[in-house]
């Protein structure tokens, strides 16, 4: 197959400024798939890089890790691979050693050498990326804005699947971004009952329209007052943190329930303090999540059966012309953003 030479890419080359670029386009090698970028959306993490708070960001750098694609041509050989040429896909973004302790005991997710396409390798903010074929997962029909969920909608499901969250659960989320808004959309799908904290309110009002059973604006009401009240005194069974901040995992040992589970996924630099007595009188689980490990099938399965409701998580859309922009926006006005998507080579 004949392949362009050059694409358009939006350049992360510095710290605070990208750039539309004419580069090279990749050439897949053995075990490797050029696909074509169809529509990419801006995460948090991203936004860390292009601001230069990533600890592994180095600069040029095309970003990107969430994205719907169509298969253009397999490296070493002609026509079929896992996918045939043509059909749409989804990627899981995570590139692990596959050789260290954690890649060896089947959690991929924390491998000790992990790269991450749009970090650590030239990411999906352009015409055409090459991933391995081992990464792709065919989307079928599923349109290519919703196929695009599908990697942070997994980052929410490997949150539930630690904190081994079933229908007799109750579930208290602080932070309903947009992994507070995954990890909801995932718990409810298994049955169990949500409660959400944040303070912007069109957040709870989307959070409402995912499942939530119910709401709190911590700007108004106290979160452990109203997770009291909700659970009859119980304390929630699982409290998820979405936010990364110090006083809000605290919070969260002391609303969940006695024997209960805290899983954390928000991130942070900071130190966080915690009341020794707690882990004892509790007896509590407290666990990290990180990426996914082996749920990205599940993700997919996810949106293929939610997609309409989940599409409400799109709160803007940008021509890839305007990447720049976009990613300035979302930087910018976190309160306004839940999900930007770049529609890439889609008119």
């Amino acid at each position: 197959m004949s392949l362009m030479s050059s694409m358009k890419a939006a350049v992360t080359v510095a710290p605070g400024r990208m750039e539309l670029r004419q580069v090279p386009v990749p050439r897949p090698g053995p075990g490797e798939a050029l696909v074509q970028v169809e529509v990419a959306g801006i995460c948090g993490s991203d936004l860390h890089f292009f601001d230069g708070h990533n600890p592994y960001a180095a600069y040029p750098r095309i970003q990107g890790h969430e994205f719907s694609a169509r298969v253009v041509a397999y490296g070493g050989r002609e026509g079929a691979g896992p996918v045939p040429v043509g059909e749409r896909v989804v990627v899981e973004p995570l590139l692990p050693c596959g050789a260290c302790y954690p890649c060896r005991r089947g959690r991929p997710n924390c491998c000790t050498r992990l790269r991450v396409l749009g970090v650590h390798t030239d990411g999906a903010f352009a015409e055409y990326v090459v991933v391995p074929e081992a990464r792709l997962f065919p989307a079928g029909d599923l349109d290519p804005e919703l196929a695009a969920l599908v990697e942070p909608v997994s980052i929410g499901m490997q949150v539930v699947t630690r904190g081994a969250i079933t229908a007799e659960d109750t579930v208290a989320i602080f932070g309903a971004g947009m992994i507070g808004q995954a990890a909801l959309a995932c718990a409810a799908d298994r049955g169990a009952r949500v409660l959400v904290a944040d303070r912007l309110p069109s957040r709870l009002e989307l959070a409402r329209r995912l499942g939530a059973e119910r709401v709190v604006d911590v700007t108004r009401e106290d979160p452990r007052a109203a997770i009291a009240d909700w659970t009859g005194g119980d304390g929630a069974a699982v409290a998820i943190d979405a936010t990364g901040a110090p006083s809000v995992i605290r919070t969260c040992v002391e609303v969940v329930a006695f024997s209960g589970r805290v899983v954390i996924v928000g991130i942070s630099t900071q130190e966080v303090s915690l009341p020794v007595p707690e882990f004892t009188r509790k007896e509590l689980t407290i666990l990290g999540s990180r990426n996914n490990a082996g749920v990205f099938g599940q993700a997919l399965e996810l949106v293929r059966r939610k997609g309409e409701r989940l599409r409400a998580l799109v709160t803007h859309r940008f021509p890839f012309e305007q990447a720049p922009e976009a990613i300035r926006l979302a930087h910018d006005h976190p309160a306004e953003v839940e999900k930007v998507l770049l529609r890439i080579s889609l008119v």
